[in-house]
């Protein structure tokens, strides 16, 4: 009977060992330079690109540019030996096909505007000689992307497969204290093959340098690029300078005229309503073809929310002085069942968009989730002066409602208890001005973008950078480019802390083992007396 519940136990104890050894192996083989690649196999990653891209390609073909993507790739030779380069040929092995892959899509979307040439350096020499000797190429494994504008000398832009097109991870760059033993090798992160195509031909769409002039005294100033604080604007400033803008302030109250050379007047969170200097000024301006853009926001202090004033009159519109709260409504429950109020997050109002604006017309096909925050309605005045022309561009939704004060003095989070008080309100609007004949007799049109809540700040970037970009371009009459993000994109990937490495290493050689063994020993104590 001893003899029978030794083997028992020598049993268990052996399986233990080989079940730990399957576990350690798995780890091992887990751990391998040869499956060290992490990539998104989505069709959206590998073999399709986005509507945006698509609508670019054709709307560059309607306007006569003649898009070419000149690859320079290199032939995969005899596998290396050493595990670092033996991985990092991998990674460019498989960033050559989805390079491949990505740009057959960018030729059939782009039809005739689109042509791609392959040059191979090992098959007609003489033309990729030329075509290296053109486009300055210095090294492989690169895209140029080369566009031709009607009318303008051709421009090109060089693009690494490995810099640009992928995020790979190197490992001298990556700090470890994993105790569980593997190769240093690099890892592929993330394929941004088409975020940098499409950004690559915005920046060769650019020409000149749009002058952007931001209002002071009457608003809050452009803070520089530096500023880190939430309420400043220092990443719009960024988002600007990097699209090809000059960014300026404009003491308009001091120089009496907007600067010839403006291509956009912007006024952030006006304090005060304009004065009558100012007023002309604009006004001025618009009627000669200018852009303007005016962002109001509540403020707690009551002469801190102006209505727009005489600005506002010969535009036609009103900003009311009270902030417009909407409930909370779950995604889940839908528009049709009444959401949570008493949150203070009541203040942050998800917009609407107009689907048949340039300004918002991709991003509310994409439903791209957009939302700002001390909003204030925009009434469209029916007193409206001859020439205006006015369209709303941005909504809360249908749940919203004028706050009253409390007994603190500060706006009631809480809704009226009746559904019939909520309704729609409009936070945003476009207003086309008649302009007036030029010294050329060329007559040019202003626009006005009005909107009333905080979305451009630093807060508000993550979210609606689309939209402000789209703002800024489509005043500057780059209407070709809305919806095209810039080149700052940055990849988001899982990051392991030291702590969580110690998690894991616990979990895999003491937790996963242990249970193992535990369940083993339950089973052996229940079939005991068997």
């Amino acid at each position: 009977m001893k003899l029978r519940a030794l083997g028992m136990w020598a049993n268990l104890l052996l399986a233990g060992i080989l079940m730990l050894a399957v576990w350690l192996l798995m780890i091992w083989v887990g751990s391998r330079p040869a499956l060290k690649r992490l990539y998104d196999f989505t069709p959206q990653q590998r073999s399709t690109i986005d509507q945006v891209s698509i609508d670019l390609l054709k709307e560059l073909g309607a306007e006569g540019v003649k898009i070419e993507f000149h690859t320079f790739f290199e032939r995969s030779g005899q596998s290396p030996q050493d595990p670092f380069q033996f991985q990092r040929q991998r990674i460019l092995d498989r960033l050559r096909e989805l390079t491949g892959m990505l740009l057959r899509q960018y030729a059939f979307h782009g039809g005739d505007a689109v042509a791609v040439r392959d040059h191979d350096q090992y098959g007609d020499i003489a033309a990729t000689r030329d075509a290296t000797q053109k486009f300055g190429v210095a090294e492989t494994d690169v895209i140029v992307v080369a566009v031709q504008q009607p009318g303008r000398p051709p421009r090109h832009r060089t693009l690494s497969l490995e810099g640009d097109l992928g995020v790979v991870e190197i490992p001298e760059l990556r700090q470890s204290q994993s105790p569980l033993p593997g190769t240093m090798v690099p890892i592929l992160k993330d394929y941004k093959g088409e975020e940098a195509l499409s950004s690559a031909l915005k920046s060769l769409l650019l020409q000149g340098t749009p002058v952007v002039y931001f209002l002071n005294g009457n608003s809050l100033d452009l803070a520089p690029p530096t500023s880190t604080t939430g309420a400043s604007y220092s990443q719009l400033n960024q988002m600007l300078r990097a699209s090809g803008f000059e960014v300026r302030e404009l003491d308009l109250g001091r120089l009496g005229a907007v600067p010839q050379d403006a291509a956009v007047v912007a006024i952030l969170e006006p304090r005060r309503d304009c004065a009558d200097i100012e007023v002309r000024a604009l006004h001025q301006y618009l009627r000669r073809g200018g852009r303007l853009f005016v962002d109001y926001s509540w403020a707690a202090q009551p002469d801190w929310n102006p209505s727009g004033g005489e600005l506002g009159r010969l535009l036609g519109f009103e900003v009311a002085p009270q902030p417009v709260y909407h409930l909370i409504v779950d995604p889940k429950w839908g528009q049709n069942v009444r959401g949570l109020d008493g949150d203070p997050r009541v203040s942050k109002i998800d917009l609407f968009l107009n689907g048949n604006h340039p300004v918002t017309l991709r991003l509310a096909r994409s439903t791209q989730v957009l939302q700002m925050d001390q909003v204030r309605p925009l009434v469209l005045r029916d007193d409206v002066p001859q020439g205006i022309r006015r369209e709303p561009l941005l909504y809360t939704g249908p749940q919203g409602w004028l706050a009253v004060p409390d007994r603190d003095g500060y706006p009631d989070t809480h809704a009226p208890g009746v559904d019939s008080a909520l309704q729609v309100f409009t936070v945003g609007a476009v207003i086309d001005v008649d302009g007036e004949k030029g010294s050329d007799g060329k007559v040019r049109n202003g626009a006005c973008i009005v909107t009333t809540g905080l979305f451009c700040n630093n807060l508000g970037m993550a979210l609606n950078s689309s939209l402000a970009s789209n703002i800024f371009n489509w005043l500057c009459e780059r209407r070709i480019l809305l919806d095209i993000r810039g080149s700052t994109y940055v990849a988001r990937h899982l990051t392991l802390k030291p702590q969580q490495d110690e998690r894991i290493w616990w979990l895999l050689v003491v937790a996963v083992p242990g249970a193992f063994l535990g369940l083993g020993m339950l089973v052996a104590w229940r079939r005991r007396d068997r």
